[in-house]
């Protein structure tokens, strides 16, 4: 380990030329010394010939098979020195004096092991571009705070110290929102974290995304939330979790179009039978209803009837929901 060094670990999948901002911002940081690990997951865009050739020894460029954003991070992490990891998608970026701020308050503080910061996210179409800044404020509860929002702040508004990585062991290769699990992981074990006003982070949101992908990701939380249940052992963190996986079950039913109509309120009624508070009484008669309505499964399943679904979804009793990035 070199002390004060802090290594920004960049996974990319086709992103150029998105990629050379994320590049950039990793090595334009006031702080320094800084070296910077771009793992590209067996890109077939211009990004082979174009990371070595604009940067040579300045960036460590890899490849590898593509093994998601949680392989790269695995893969960075076998050459990455620093004493405080910072892990970045090719799509995103970092503001200049992000890094330098998060090491202050962790040079500062030295029973910090985890420093997190604010998110712009921000989309561009056709030459239109739209930023909404999410300032994250200090959590006096961090597991309490990943279960309840599903996630947290920005995976990227994060600076580790190099402790916490080792002491996590591997990104979970196998879960499609690995980035809550990790977070869920991190706070359990006891590390502590910090907010860090003013340190931004830049989200890129693109039509089809991961993030965007509702069933994908319900399904990854899903995976989280029964992973979750077997080492969160104390109360109350374990019922948030098993009710966060109950919901998460029920709600991915009532998504599922090859489920009959039928089916679903069976779901449902099994339930509000494990828990009423789960299903409240009025989303549990409108399901008796429909069921007994004519045709009521093509009805349940048209099109226009899209409001009326998310009406449901949102009556059964759902914790708000927050990206995980």
């Amino acid at each position: 380990m070199a002390s004060d060094l802090v290594s920004i670990v960049i996974v990319c999948y086709n992103n150029w030329p998105d990629l050379e901002l994320a590049i950039e911002s990793a090595l334009c940081q006031s702080y320094q010394p800084i070296e910077v690990i771009v793992v590209d997951n067996d890109s077939s865009d211009a990004t082979p010939s174009e990371v070595p050739l604009r940067y040579g020894d300045r960036v460590h460029y890899l490849r590898q098979a593509n093994r998601g954003d949680s392989g790269g991070y695995n893969t960075g992490m076998q050459v990455a020195a620093g004493e405080f990891i910072q892990f970045l998608d090719g799509d995103d970026f970092l503001a200049p004096n992000k890094i330098e701020k998060q090491v202050a308050i962790l040079r500062d503080q030295p029973q910090l092991d985890v420093v997190y910061g604010d998110m712009r996210q921000f989309q561009s179409y056709g030459g239109a571009a739209y930023w909404e800044d999410w300032e994250t404020g200090e959590y006096e509860d961090m597991l309490q705070t990943f279960i309840i929002s599903d996630g947290g702040p920005a995976y990227h508004s994060y600076l580790y110290r190099r402790r916490v990585v080792e002491g996590l062991g591997n990104w979970d290769e196998t879960l499609y929102t690995s980035d809550l699990d990790y977070w869920l992981r991190a706070a359990w074990a006891g590390y502590r974290f910090r907010y860090c006003p003013g340190s931004w982070c830049f989200y890129r949101r693109r039509p089809g995304q991961m993030t965007t992908n509702s069933m994908a990701m319900m399904r990854g939380r899903e995976a989280v939330w029964a992973k979750a249940l077997d080492y969160i052992t104390s109360e109350p963190y374990r019922s948030m979790v098993l009710d966060k996986l109950t919901h998460t079950r029920f709600r991915l039913a009532m998504m599922d179009r090859e489920l009959t109509l039928r089916q679903a309120f069976g779901k449902l009624a099994l339930a509000r039978a494990a828990d009423p508070s789960i299903v409240n009484l009025l989303s549990y008669t409108v399901g008796a209803v429909l069921i007994v309505l004519p045709g009521s499964g093509f009805l349940f399943r048209a099109r226009w009837m899209k409001p009326v679904r998310h009406w449901i979804s949102r009556i059964i009793g759902t914790y708000p929901e927050r990206s995980s990035e």
